[in-house]
């Protein structure tokens, strides 16, 4: 350089700020019924039940080292795909 200042780009102008949307109700927990959370025990017992016959079965034909692997691997992408979002 040689020794002159650099002059800065003017700044652009900011659009403006969008109207944020209104959010969809939601029932309350009350009115939604005793039942309403009953799909989530369900997949609970769908892991809980894979994981008494599975693993055992995976131990027995691949070794314990695959089995527990595999069951780790599997536990992590069941629990990440549910709790995403």
């Amino acid at each position: 350089m040689s020794g002159q200042a650099r002059s800065r780009p003017a700044a652009k102008p900011r659009a403006a700020p969008r109207q944020a949307r209104a959010a969809a109700p939601r029932l309350a927990p009350a009115a939604a019924g005793p039942l309403a959370g009953w799909r989530r025990w369900r997949w609970v017992a769908v892991l809980v039940l894979a994981a008494l016959v599975g693993l055992p079965l995976a131990h027995a034909v691949f070794g314990e080292v695959v089995a527990l692997l595999g069951g780790t691997f599997l536990l992590g992408v069941l629990v990440g795909r549910w709790t995403a979002g």
